[in-house]
């Protein structure tokens, strides 16, 4: 398993870099200009604060603000260059490549608008284009390399959840609790950072909810968030008091090295009822129907249909992730460098590919119970959906 703290190694970013410059030739553009930190850190090994030029036919240039000397050790790249001035960025492209591009791509969905304007400034007879979606769609499928760091993620969540029999305890508040198990992620290498790319959409360590704050929706696109300390935040855990009986929703998002594990398990003080059993019983279920057919070639939709079709069958349908207007609309999502990549497994036609990586969480949402239901991370493979959790799959009733 590759160390952690180790610079991603060249053998890593040339395929990467070459599969990106296929996809601008593909869309007719001369290069792609790199600034979002996922992005960066996936096509340079650093996030240093850079511009990355890649052209469509020659080598990439790691433009650097700050700070160039971490930059140069942290990136395999052999072109690494400072960048004094944002108004110099054009000629050291034109220097470098020989020629200024025609048509430049973008992060266009997640370039904030100012950065937009003065790249327009500075390229003035430079047509800007989205390279959002090829940058994605490249993503989506790890190298064997980056699913093991997604496994390390894994060996991590595994390594909290052994522990959390001993810091559960009657009348704990959910602050509290949550507060244990995260100091202790902390001290066994939990990167404390969770990126997501979608506007707005931001989350710590997960979600920590008990009992009837599992059933509190919010502004977040998952299906159970909980109310949150204040409306600043307005998700995860509260001040309430842990009791006897009812579901406590262990939803843990791990990282090493930039790479994510998406994770969930139900606990309790002491048995749960009868419906809070059935419920995960059926999420189980699913989850095992859905990851053994997660092969190359499904479609998203076929997989996001079998989950609906068998949470119906369970006469459970309403509570499938969430309620009436904040149900989600899908059952798994991608996990790599970002917690919200893809593939989606929702009612779309994408097809999986081998080493697609994904988190799969059937959940349910019981009013006046609580939430329960289960989340793991799987790797597409030709026989399947192939788990990266070691953590059995149970309820945790202490």
């Amino acid at each position: 398993m590759p160390p952690a703290d180790q610079p991603t190694p060249l053998s890593e970013l040339l395929p990467r870099l070459a599969a990106l410059r296929e996809s601008l030739l593909e869309d007719g553009l001369d290069g792609a200009l790199i600034l979002q930190n996922a992005d960066l850190y996936y096509y340079a090994g650093t996030v240093q604060q850079s511009f990355l030029y890649v052209p469509s036919d020659g080598e990439p240039l790691l433009l650097v603000r700050r700070v160039v000397e971490r930059a140069r050790r942290e990136s395999a790249l052999p072109a690494i260059v400072e960048l004094p001035s944002l108004r110099q960025l054009p000629a050291l492209i034109a220097g470098h490549c020989g020629r200024s591009p025609g048509r430049l791509g973008l992060e266009l969905d997640v370039l904030p608008v100012r950065q937009l304007r003065r790249l327009e400034s500075l390229f003035p007879q430079t047509e800007m284009a989205d390279v959002s979606p090829a940058i994605l769609r490249r993503r989506a499928v790890k190298s064997a390399y980056e699913v093991d760091l997604i496994r390390a993620a894994a060996a991590l969540t595994d390594a909290v959840c052994a522990r959390l029999p001993e810091l559960l305890e009657e009348g704990l508040t959910e602050v509290a609790f949550a507060g244990r198990f995260e100091a202790l992620a902390r001290e066994l290498g939990h990167e404390g950072v969770i990126r997501m790319r979608g506007f707005n959409q931001e989350m710590f360590y997960g979600q920590l909810v008990s009992g009837v704050n599992g059933t509190v929706p919010s502004f977040l696109d998952t299906p159970l968030a909980g109310a949150g300390l204040s409306p600043a935040v307005a998700q995860g855990v509260t001040t309430r008091r842990i009791a006897r009986g009812e579901p406590v929703m262990f939803d843990f998002v791990s990282s090493r090295a930039g790479y994510i594990a998406d994770f969930t398990r139900v606990l309790s003080l002491g048995p749960l009822p009868d419906v809070c059993r059935h419920a995960f019983a059926t999420a189980v279920e699913i989850e095992a129907a859905v990851a053994d057919a997660a092969r190359p070639g499904v479609s998203c939709r076929t997989l996001y249909e079998m989950a609906l079709q068998r949470a119906a069958a369970a006469g459970l349908a309403e509570s499938f992730m969430g309620r009436g207007r904040e149900r989600v609309r899908f059952v798994g999502h991608g996990v790599g460098l970002e917690l919200d990549e893809l593939p989606v497994l929702a009612a779309n036609d994408h097809p999986l590919a081998a080493g697609m990586v994904f988190a799969l969480e059937p959940k349910f949402v019981l009013p006046g119970v609580g939430a329960v239901g289960i989340e793991d991370t799987f790797v597409v493979t030709p026989h399947g959906g192939a788990c990266l959790f070691a953590t059995e799959r149970r309820l945790f009733e202490l």
